[in-house]
């Protein structure tokens, strides 16, 4: 009987340890983002003078590796803060009012919060390093805080709407197989604005673990 019950015991330690191996496997990470962003904002006369005005920005998030059989799945959300040209900034507010081409602008930064589930696609697997294609659906929230004309905070200029729309992405990333899990990923997301739509495409150096 105790042969039994050890041998029974076995099977079962055994059995576990293949459903572990067979069922998706989950890792943790954390990412650095450099990001570079085409926002519509306002239109007057038939242009957005604040499209163009945004330098490069950065930011940070974390994400959620499910490792399937073939492809895998990565949950993401990230931050990125974008500040203007001051210059350019300058000059678009003059288009909107003359005026302002007297005046000294600060601040008036775009945030962006958002939240993506995208699938990898690896196409040329070696061990140590992997290139994948990537692609999927998200969120994405875009706020922006007010500028200081002048050295005093106003809330009337032009700017952009904070509000939620649904994204759409395709990259392509490598992922680095060394002492830690690296990967290097940059990607095109388009975020479905009520009226045109914005384009942001964030680099991202992440790690995994």
């Amino acid at each position: 009987m105790r042969h039994v019950i050890f041998i029974s015991l076995i099977a079962l330690c055994v059995s576990g340890t293949n459903a572990q191996s067979i069922g998706p496997s989950t890792k943790f990470g954390v990412q650095a983002n450099l990001g570079f962003v085409s926002l519509p904002g306002p239109e007057i006369n038939g242009s957005h003078p604040l499209e163009e005005v945004y330098t490069v920005g950065y930011g940070g998030g974390a994400h959620l590796d499910i490792d399937l059989i073939t492809i895998a799945l990565r949950i993401s959300a990230d931050y990125t803060t974008f500040s203007p040209d001051n210059g350019k900034y300058q000059e678009a507010l003059a288009s909107f009012n003359p005026a302002a081409s007297g005046i000294t602008v600060d601040g008036g930064a775009v945030n962006i919060i958002s939240a993506n589930v995208d699938g990898k696609v690896p196409f040329l697997p070696l061990p140590i390093f992997s290139p994948y294609f990537t692609g999927g659906l998200g969120i994405a929230k875009i706020s922006a805080d007010n500028p200081q004309i002048n050295g005093q905070a106003v809330t009337t200029s032009p700017g952009f709407d904070s509000g939620t729309s649904a994204s759409a992405n395709l990259g392509i990333g490598v992922d680095f197989n060394l002492i830690l899990s690296l990967y290097i990923e940059a990607k095109y997301i388009v975020i479905f604005d009520e009226g045109e739509s914005s384009r942001f495409i964030p680099v991202s150096l992440g790690a995994t673990f």
